[in-house]
């Protein structure tokens, strides 16, 4: 009762304001319980009701509202997996599961999540991409991918200190409670403190990450079903270069999750 009380105070003290325009986020309201007149698969009406909160310590928790409702519209939804390509590898395409086309609306908010110690974006970019892959899974029941290990696209060590946490761990986290699936961080490790790929041409990212993963107890990976968890797909290099350092383990399945991707 307490605890839940001073939540509510620190919602109430704290001013939100929208990352993308800047208006200030009370709450969301839905209109008779029908939302924004949208296409019903994009569920933004069950996205707008959530309580979505960010656990800050102490059983206090404060909301997880980072963009207004319209900002959310903004972004554009990615209505299927898409693919991975992958020429000249063992597995030469995997799916690529996502929620949203990569905008400026999306850009501004992974910006702020990796960038700004925004981790209020974890909870809302979770609730969709744990969505848009349990669509996907119920695609695949026919394929047997089920039940399936998430596993986060690591950073070097030195990196996650810098920034507090990694970005994709707690994506991975979210999804995870929302499915009741598996996250495991012990099994891929970046050997190398690679240059940050957004601020190199595609040309440089393929080299930059080259060799950068390992696997740890390739016992765990072999046979299973993986996920790979990261923020954005843009070239696909980094996921890519992980893939390539899960294969080497034998794993039945890999699929990449992501909160958003490049048109095809």
């Amino acid at each position: 009762m307490v605890r839940g009380f001073l939540s509510f105070l620190v919602d109430a003290i704290v001013s939100q304001e929208c990352l993308v325009c800047g208006r200030g986020i009370g709450p969301f309201h839905v209109v008779g319980g029908a939302g924004p007149r949208l296409d019903p698969g994009l569920r933004m009406s069950e996205f707008l009701a959530a309580d979505l909160r960010l656990e800050v310590g102490a059983g206090i928790s404060v909301s997880a509202r980072v963009l207004c409702p319209d900002c959310w519209l903004r972004l554009e939804r990615a209505p299927c997996a898409g693919r991975l390509e992958r020429p000249g590898a063992p597995v030469t395409s995997v799916p690529l599961v996502a929620p949203f086309f990569t905008n400026d609306e999306l850009l501004a908010l992974v910006r702020f999540f990796k960038f700004s110690g925004g981790r209020a974006a974890a909870p809302p970019l979770g609730w969709w991409m744990a969505r848009a892959l349990r669509d996907h899974l119920e695609h695949a029941l026919a394929r047997g991918a089920l039940d399936p290990v998430l596993i986060p696209v690591p950073l070097h060590p030195a990196r996650e200190k810098s920034r507090g946490y990694n970005q994709a761990s707690l994506l991975a986290w979210e999804v995870a409670e929302r499915l009741g699936l598996d996250v495991d961080c012990r099994i891929l490790k970046r050997t190398r403190n690679t240059k940050c790929q957004s601020m190199l041409d595609s040309s440089e990212r393929s080299e930059n990450v080259k060799g950068a993963f390992a696997i740890v107890g390739a016992h765990l990976v072999n046979g299973k079903n993986i996920v790979l968890v990261d923020d954005l797909v843009t070239t696909g290099e980094t996921v890519g270069a992980a893939i390539a350092a899960l294969e080497q383990a034998l794993p039945s399945s890999v699929a990449v999750l992501s909160a958003g991707r490049v048109r095809d």
